[in-house]
């Protein structure tokens, strides 16, 4: 039987994922004939990376996984088992490429509008990512979220202070603030809700003496005195509901009336911690945690809402509906933190902060209740070299085919619009040789004869026809063979059609690339036209420009001024407002004892608002514009900002003003900024570097996989429906599961699609 031919358009994740689930089988491989066309030199979309000349690794900015990515763990995990690489290979397991991240300050602003950072650990949690798929039923869920405000206050004495000019200090009213009490006529349980409080813990497993006597004491009515006393009454209440133990009434559900005490109890919470000084860290992490566990319990717990029916109002808006103080949330680092680790702003600007409010509750439950291990993870070294590289040479091992160097032009329809019948590429090079076996990888040698395999920053030249005509072309106006602004021609035409070179298709291309924003038509115009759903889609959906830099550092952070570890922050000044000092790839780009090496590197990104997105393909000003408006940008906000937290590196070298610029190591040896211009510094303004945004009002617009409007053309990217509905790593491998599910038929569970939204998970 002939093999059904799939072609995938693009090479970022989702595209990938799906190539490999269409692989990873004998079964598979027999009934799939899989080529994944790419533009450009290299794989990875977004998480594409390069080796420049001075073995550094550029990233398109910072790429952490978190520990509820159980689809993407679990995808490498498999990838990891399966792969043929070499014993010298420096890395052999997924424990050896992704390690635990546990601190990750946030930051604030103090009186004065000095920036600081509150020091947040995270403890090391049970399990081991991706191995365990089951998502938790909802009051696990919210026990996981009560928990988290109980720990507020058994973790009261132990409030860290915060960290201010690089040091860890103690502050009255920010940090130092007795326990709160209940308000005096709210120190005793009401009779119902103590009478099934005491019911609901009868059954309750976890029999520890001191737990035992304080939920006796509540049941027969004494007094809850302080904010500890209501909270931890309120974590055994739903712990004993999660633990679904039998009630009075024999039902094997929580009855809605002990959703009602919950929040009675959370209330209780509420009215102490608004006794707290305004400024104290404990008030601005209540006042996000309170009013959030409040409406995941009325919504989903009471009103049996779906995150997608949430999605209609705004994270903040909804928050406020559920009791939070306008004021306090628009102060909130706690909150604000949850916007910049997803980049949920409108066009890029930090003024418009817009998330839905269902897939904003669902990425803050998975968080607090799904992560295992450690609530964050780093990269060993960068994310094409550990995971993007390892999943090519697998999908190689498969079978699949590669064409790098094809930039997708045009998506053509059948006469009757139901099949894509066509696609035209525009073959950017052609190679040195005749053929069409282009070889991405690189080697980089390390330590004790080991090496890792990397993408290089620019191709291989070596491999390229007319190489240097190429690259005087590019070098005109900065761009390269992945830009939409490309100052290269195209060397010739290919036209896939349906029958001969492909059965079913994939738009695997980020939504950027095929979004219209000029005049000019896109690849996927042919759709937009015939599809109101599609054009529908492209239309709501909104698109966030990024920007990166990324500083490599004489000093260490001790030797910077930062004294408190290795940071991986959020929530600071913007607009480049995430920073994490990445020092654990340095061993991966220089060797050990190497004369002058950097001792730090700092990964620095945010969003960027821009009108240069839309600026049509024929403006080849644009590469050169952008990098130049964000390098000012990077210099001015080091200038401003970084003495705040490595105060060893301004001018006076000890909390002086503005940035010591011969503190970053330069390969070039510049003088003054001009050493900055020697940092790695992107402008992440091409369309199909941008992140498509999650905001209010606009989940009702994506497609699902299979619901493209033609019958042969599947979707895969952060862009799809997928049930989480915002722009991360494990969304987009979802997609990429679901578009190989749709089209093989073959049952493959993927975990947590259905989270929130009313089916088993």
């Amino acid at each position: 039987m002939a093999k059904t031919r799939v072609a995938i358009l693009g090479g970022g994740v989702g595209a990938l994922t799906t190539a490999h689930f269409l692989s990873d089988t004998d079964e598979k491989r027999a009934r799939y004939d899989v080529t994944i066309y790419q533009m450009g030199w290299r794989l990875g979309g977004k998480g594409a990376t390069g080796r420049d000349q001075w073995n550094r690794i550029q990233e398109h900015g910072l790429h952490v996984w978190f520990g509820f990515y159980n689809n993407a763990f679990k995808m490498i995990q498999d990838v990891f088992d399966v792969w043929k690489r070499s014993p010298d290979n420096t890395f052999q397991s997924w424990r050896d490429v992704l390690k635990p991240q546990r601190f990750t300050p946030i930051g604030m602003v103090l009186d004065g509008g000095k920036p600081a950072y509150w020091p947040l650990s995270w403890p090391v949690l049970g399990g081991e990512p991706g191995s365990a798929n089951v998502m938790p039923t909802l009051p696990q869920a919210i026990a996981s979220l009560v928990g988290v405000v109980r720990d507020v206050f058994e973790n009261w004495d132990e409030l860290s202070g915060l960290i201010v000019d690089g040091k860890l200090v103690h502050i009255d009213g920010r940090t130092v603030a007795p326990m709160p009490v209940l308000p005096a006529d709210r120190q005793v349980l009401p009779a119902p809700l103590a009478t099934r409080f005491a019911d609901a813990i009868r059954g309750w497993k976890d029999r520890e003496v001191r737990h035992l006597a304080q939920a006796e004491a509540l049941v027969r009515g004494a007094a809850v005195t302080t904010a500890k006393d209501a909270a931890v009454a309120a974590h055994r209440l739903i712990r004993a509901l999660a633990d679904g133990q039998p009630s009075t009434t024999g039902a094997s559900a929580p009855p809605v009336e002990h959703f009602h005490d919950l929040m009675t109890l959370l209330r209780l919470i509420e009215a102490a911690a608004a006794t707290l000084p305004s400024n104290h860290v404990a008030r601005d992490l209540l006042a996000f945690v309170l009013p959030f566990t409040i409406g995941v319990i009325a919504d989903f717990g009471i009103e049996k809402r779906t995150a997608d029916s949430l999605d209609e109002l705004e994270f903040t808006d909804w928050l406020i509906r559920h009791g939070g103080d306008a004021a306090a949330l628009k102060q909130s680092c706690s909150l604000r933190t949850c916007y910049d680790t997803f980049m949920q702003y409108k066009d890029g600007d930090y003024r418009q902060p817009n998330w839905g409010a269902g897939v904003a509750a669902q990425s803050c439950v998975r968080m607090f209740a799904t992560c295992r291990e450690s609530v964050m993870w780093n990269m060993e070294a960068g994310m094409g070299e550990v995971i993007i590289a390892p999943v090519y040479q697998t999908l190689l091992q498969n079978g699949v085919k590669v064409k790098f160097f094809r930039r997708v032009e045009d998506i053509g329809l059948s006469d009757d619009r139901a099949l894509v019948e066509t696609v035209r590429l525009a073959r950017q090079v052609d190679l040195a040789d005749g053929g069409d076996d282009y070889q991405p990888l690189i080697t980089v040698p390390l330590e004790d004869k080991k090496f890792l395999l990397a993408w290089p920053l620019e191709p291989l030249w070596d491999q390229i026809k007319d190489a240097d005509k190429v690259q005087a072309a590019l070098a005109t106006n900065n761009s390269s063979l992945e830009s939409h602004w490309c100052a290269w021609e195209p060397v010739g035409t290919e036209t896939l059609q349906r029958g001969r070179d492909f059965d079913v298709a994939v738009l695997g291309i980020s939504m950027g690339g095929f979004k219209a924003m000029n005049d000019q038509p896109t690849l996927a115009a042919e759709l937009q036209a015939a599809s109101p759903a599609f054009n529908a889609m492209t239309s709501n959906i909104g698109i966030i420009p990024t920007l990166s830099m990324q500083l490599w550092c004489g000093p260490d952070l001790q030797g910077l001024g930062w004294e408190p570890g290795q940071p991986a922050a959020v929530a600071g000044p913007e607009p480049w407002s995430i920073w994490a000092e990445m020092g654990q790839t340095l061993p991966y780009e220089f060797r050990p004892g190497e004369t002058g090496a950097p001792k730090s590197v700092h990964y620095i990104c945010g969003v960027w608002q821009t009108g240069l997105v839309a600026r049509p393909t024929t403006d080849l000003a644009v590469p050169k514009e952008a990098l130049d408006n964000v390098t000012n940008s990077a210099a001015e906000w080091l200038d401003a900002y970084m003495g705040n937290f490595w105060p060893k590196a301004t001018v006076s070298g000890q909390g002086g003003v503005g940035f010591n610029w011969n503190v970053l190591y330069d390969p070039w040896n510049g003088t003054g900024r001009e050493r900055l211009s020697h940092q790695i510094i992107r402008a992440n303004v091409d369309p199909t570097e941008t992140l498509p945004g999650s905001a209010a009002g606009s989940t009702q617009y994506r497609l699902r996989t299979d619901a493209s409007g033609f019958y042969n053309l599947f979707l895969a990217g952060c862009w799809v429906r997928t049930g989480f509905n915002t722009s991360c790593i494990e969304a987009t491998v979802m997609s990429g599961m679901q578009a190989a599910r749709a089209i093989s038929g073959t049952p493959l569970f993927i975990s947590g699609e259905n989270f929130l939204n009313g089916a088993p998970s």
